[in-house]
């Protein structure tokens, strides 16, 4: 059995399909909002404008902050996340994954875990969808040999995950259309990176019992992900001694040919 880790559409997608082989999830969202985020991440909830309008300020900021990180970057002797992005290290470790390879340091922003609609999706679905899905289970075509919990989950819980996901597709589409213009979020858009996680599981047969409007193909998911790569400051790099011993011995041996 696996547990999910939701944090963008794409990763609730690819978890949907696998259902059947997930353990009962806790939700991470309700994890993140523990404490409090700060006013700047906090994406006003209500109508669909609303959000929208909300949530094309608050990605903008964030993706300019990815923007100004590889100068920030170099500052810190061990890289203060939570200092940089105002935010909690609990909140850090859920909206944050940051990878320093051997020249370069890849960031990553899960910035669908901000919006009010997704929060409201992720929660229900750790709290209510699943628990129903494996009480429903399994799933036949036939009425009359379908449990009460079964009809349930097909009258009452599908449509209610169907109307949540197409509310979060939907501000989500719409908000990237707001940021469509903005340089800082096309410098920083990292849905093509985040669906390529996923890929892999989509030739999979989907679990059981999901309707068609759940089951989109990866290239149709939009997410807020964000991302930005930098060069990681030199000083920082390991065996950056040693590769410029090996430089050094290289060009005295050209010279001396």
């Amino acid at each position: 059995m696996e547990t999910a880790q939701i944090r963008s559409l794409p990763a609730f997608a690819a978890t949907l399909r696998r259902i059947d082989r997930a353990k009962l999830p806790a939700s991470l969202v309700t994890e993140l909002l523990d404490q409090p985020v700060v006013p700047a991440y906090q994406i006003e909830e209500g109508d669909f404008e609303k959000e929208v309008a909300s949530a094309t300020h608050t990605i903008a900021m964030v993706a300019d902050k990815l923007r100004r990180l590889a100068t920030a970057y170099g500052e810190w002797r061990h890289f203060d996340a939570p200092a940089f992005f105002d935010l909690y290290p609990a909140q850090v470790a859920l909206l944050l994954s940051v990878s320093e390879r051997v020249s370069t340091v890849h960031v990553g922003f899960y910035a669908d875990l901000l919006l009010p609609s997704f929060q409201r999706m992720e929660q229900y679905w750790a709290q209510e969808f699943v628990p129903a899905y494996q009480a429903g289970y399994p799933f036949t075509e036939r009425t009359d040999q379908q449990s009460s919990f079964t009809r349930h989950f097909f009258e009452i819980e599908q449509p209610k995950l169907i109307a949540y996901w197409e509310r979060t597709t939907a501000v989500v589409q719409a908000t990237r259309a707001e940021l469509s213009d903005d340089i800082g979020f096309l410098a920083t858009a990292g849905g093509s990176e985040e669906r390529a996680q996923w890929q892999p599981l989509w030739p999979q047969r989907p679990a059981l019992g999901l309707p068609e409007d759940m089951l989109p193909p990866l290239e149709n998911i939009p997410t807020l992900t964000l991302s930005t790569s930098f060069p990681l400051p030199a000083h920082r790099q390991p065996g950056r001694l040693r590769r410029l011993r090996r430089q050094w011995a290289r060009k005295n041996w050209r010279q001396r040919r």
